[in-house]
């Protein structure tokens, strides 16, 4: 996203001085924080508690509002952001784009050759009745509903996670805590979500395992953004990684 902030702590023609830093420092905790711990929360709703329900349906929809909305209303009525003249910068998003690919194809291949290999293999297919009661759970049981969904996780929902983790997430911690405490953070506050979805199908190593991937999946995505200070190279990165395992999911529940 293109914009431009009055100041990096809301202090305009001056440079802050301790007190105001450390109030700005505060102020940006304070919108973030909580804002990583809604994913995981309501989750936790939609995904085990009220799990195939129309209010799970509703809480899961309103999450995905929020991680739109949240970022947005922080950047422009909070930190008095407004969006830079001159346009997309397409020369910068283009270039992000090759490193994208690459490393999302590598990600995606090793999912889709570490799902050949026997051990890997059997292991998942272990869980196959898990899974299919979950999808049925979530009226994709059918090859077509399921693609559809996928097309949606894949395209449109990766984006909306990567400008809530990666660009309003991530680009607010790197700014006030120290480097190695944002990556943690943004990542594993990222994949917290996941590990209750992959809970409600694997066992607890398997859940942990996969889990701790989207982690590192997440600090690779971070640290893409924070060097080509754009989305693009991570959101192609994460889209292929997600079709890679739609396509493993589609095997499991639809090949006998």
């Amino acid at each position: 996203m293109s914009y431009t902030s009055n100041a990096s702590n809301g202090y305009v023609g001056r440079e802050p001085d301790g007190s105001e830093a450390r109030y700005g420092r505060r102020r940006t905790l304070a919108f973030v924080v909580p804002a990583m711990a809604l994913p995981l929360c309501a989750s936790l709703v939609y995904f085990v508690l009220l799990a195939g329900s129309t209010v799970a349906m509703v809480i899961y929809a309103a999450t995905k509002v929020f991680t739109v909305a949240w970022p947005a209303f922080v950047a422009f009525a909070v930190e008095g952001s407004r969006f830079a003249r001159g346009g997309v910068e397409w020369r910068k998003h283009l270039a992000a784009l090759p490193l994208g690919i690459m490393t999302g194809l590598l990600i995606g291949s090793v999912i889709i050759g570490g799902y050949s290999l026997e051990p890997i293999g059997d292991y998942a297919r272990g869980f196959r009745d898990a899974i299919t009661t979950k999808v049925t759970e979530m009226g994709i049981s059918e090859p077509v509903p399921y693609v559809v969904f996928c097309i949606f996780l894949a395209g449109l929902h990766s984006l909306i996670e990567e400008f809530f983790w990666r660009w309003y997430v991530f680009g607010r911690l790197i700014k006030v805590v120290r480097r190695g405490t944002a990556y943690l953070a943004a990542s594993f506050a990222f994949a917290a979500h996941h590990y209750v979805l992959l809970g409600c199908y694997f066992s607890m190593v398997g859940t942990v395992i996969f889990g701790t991937c989207v982690a590192i999946g997440g600090a690779l995505w971070c640290w893409m953004y924070r060097r080509q200070s754009t989305l693009a190279g991570s959101w192609i990165s994460h889209a292929l990684v997600d079709v890679a395992i739609f396509y493993v999911g589609y095997h499991l529940i639809f090949t006998p």
